[in-house]
């Protein structure tokens, strides 16, 4: 069965990643899926090109011309489903539909921001799902958001978790090596990922905790209305005299290693849909510091991380600062807590196989 992904590029990003996740997998149950990207980023096309799968650029920046060649494309396309990722993509799915089709319409929503469906872009975008046959969201917090806001879309709405699919690295785990506790995130450096939150709250610990932790950031550099959070939070960093303690670093293909050799995984976002990072470093056995986003309640308790909120500088502080009480023996147990959650929740095959019943 022929069918296709849409999205707008193949940059370090978390939809981009579940994305070359899934299409290869779906490839081994038998599909024949190809890519369509209208924006050059090409971070992850080595995975897809290793798998043999067709990606198609349709670079185009102009917005009006973009629109006609995506619709153009899809429509001659012969495909039996097209499969898109984030807001714009889903619109231009959902734009190529208008007219008549022979194809399923599956738009996928990867976040959960609550002033999203207030704005007019929003609006506009949430409009044009009326085209779309199923609208998969990948946190039930979104399902539940959609519901909330757009309730005749109810039969169209359901939540599959992103699927999970890593090579453990060859790596011998050192606990608490160098003395330190080492904390590894993933994310964008974006403001909605709050990385100048998480340096004001490293700010508030004390000498004797800053002297115990090292916090390594990993994520693609952007620019937000002509500024940039990379620069402003390195700043921040200085002048908080906070160089041992955080180190921001641009986005790696090495980012499994880099988990790995972690004590925990955090996140410390405004909001989410459901975070990459957390889900591979639950599946990595490690414990999870995280804010109040996405299915956190799901995600974590006790057992394995500590929660925290976005916007409260000394709950992310005390959250840090109990990581830096645990012994490596507590550390191992609550990172097995994680695997175990991790093996229920994404599990490859149980999701692979919505997909499909999906599609089909």
């Amino acid at each position: 069965m022929k069918i296709l992904f849409l999205i707008d590029n193949l940059g370090s990003g978390g939809a981009q990643r579940q994305l070359v996740t899934i299409v290869p997998l779906l490839k081994q149950r038998g599909f024949e899926p190809e890519v369509l990207c209208y924006w050059e980023q090409d971070f992850f096309a080595p995975i897809l090109e290793k798998e043999n799968i067709t990606i198609h650029w349709k670079i185009e920046p102009n917005f009006i011309k973009r629109i006609w060649k995506v619709r153009q494309f899809i429509r001659n396309g012969n495909f039996k489903a097209v499969i898109s990722f984030l807001d714009t993509p889903n619109f231009l799915n959902c734009i190529a539909a208008i007219g008549g089709k022979k194809w399923k319409v599956i738009t996928g929503e990867r976040s959960a921001n609550e002033a999203f469906f207030h704005s007019q872009r929003g609006k506009f975008f949430a409009w044009f799902q009326r085209y779309s046959d199923v609208i998969v969201c990948n946190s039930h917090n979104a399902e539940i958001m959609w519901k909330k806001h757009y309730p005749k879309y109810s039969n169209k709405l359901t939540t599959i978790y992103n699927t999970v699919s890593i090579d453990a690295p060859k790596i011998r785990y050192s606990p608490l090596r160098d003395g330190k506790v080492h904390i590894v995130i993933a994310a964008t450096y974006r403001y909605i990922k709050n990385v100048k939150g998480l340096i004001k709250s490293l700010s508030l610990l004390s000498s004797h905790e800053k002297a115990i932790l090292k916090v390594d950031w990993y994520g693609r550099i952007v620019r937000e209305n002509g500024i940039s959070v990379f620069e402003a939070a390195n700043k921040m960093i200085l002048e908080n005299s906070l160089q041992d303690v955080i180190s921001l670093n641009e986005n790696t293909k090495e980012i499994v290693s880099k988990m790995a050799e972690s004590d925990f995984i955090g996140l410390f976002s405004k909001y989410e849909g459901l975070p990459n990072a957390i889900c591979e470093g639950m599946i990595l056995g490690k414990p999870i510091i995280m804010t109040r986003v996405s299915d956190f309640n799901k995600l974590v308790d006790s057992s394995n991380g500590f929660l925290c909120d976005w916007d409260n500088m000394e709950s992310i502080k005390e959250a840090i600062a109990s990581a830096l009480k645990l012994t490596q023996e507590i550390l191992g147990l609550m990172g097995e807590a994680s695997r175990i959650k991790s093996n229920k929740l994404f599990s490859s095959k149980i999701l692979i196989k919505k997909w499909e019943d999906i599609i089909n």
